[in-house]
């Protein structure tokens, strides 16, 4: 009987032992779906960073949160190292390929940072390592704020590169021919969509809600 008992004991102990971890895992997972629901329901589609999916207002309050990050990453880290050329020019919000960087860079920093992190981990390590310096490495080879940085102000492109406009007609007729949309299928094809696109972000009209087309 005696090594029955010690068998439960020792079973007790083992259960017992594993309420914290399991404790643990499960205030993650709280906090994992706590986070996924403000996700789905505070944000518009395509997250809180989406430049071209925010109002004016979200634009900038996002503006001014990227502001003081890109001040922030400038003056704490980038501005200790001797060469200009990992660093931001102050003209950074008017290159547009950097903001996006940028803000990328601040998503991925905030990420690292997360508050709501219970255990030590490689995160902050890799925020640096996989994400701010590749991301300056990148700025530094296309030489984004070079010539801003050198002049003291800022520097125009010389030259904006190939402009692309989204569903032109060479693309629907493209389109038309390799995908072709079903003939009963009521909905518009390839140039009726064209048409319908916006000529600056090519994005189409939100179809209307098949309950809001029925009979009155």
């Amino acid at each position: 009987m005696s090594g029955t008992t010690d068998e439960g004991e020792a079973a007790l102990d083992e259960l017992l032992a594993a309420i914290p971890g399991l404790a643990h895992r499960l205030s993650e997972t709280e906090d994992t779906v706590a986070a996924l629901v403000e996700e789905l329901t505070d944000h518009p589609a395509g997250g809180p960073w989406l430049w071209d999916g925010l109002d004016a207002e979200a634009q900038r309050e996002l503006w001014v949160e990227l502001d003081a990050f890109v001040s922030w990453l400038q003056n704490r880290i980038l501005c200790h190292h001797m060469s200009k050329d990992n660093w931001i020019s102050p003209c950074w919000y008017r290159h547009p390929d950097a903001a996006e960087q940028l803000t990328a860079l601040m998503v991925a920093h905030k990420a690292s940072y997360h508050p709501k992190a219970a255990q030590a981990t490689h995160g902050l390590v890799d925020g640096f390592q996989r994400c701010l310096w590749p991301t300056m490495d990148t700025l530094k080879q296309r030489m984004t704020f070079k010539a801003c940085l050198s002049k003291g102000e800022h520097e125009p492109q010389y030259m904006p590169g190939v402009q692309l406009v989204a569903a032109s007609d060479e693309f629907a007729a493209f389109l038309d021919e390799t995908v072709p949309a079903p003939a009963e299928s009521g909905e518009p094809g390839p140039h009726e969509l064209a048409d319908l696109a916006d000529p600056e972000t090519g994005e189409l009209p939100t179809p209307p809600d098949p309950g809001e087309t029925g009979h009155a």
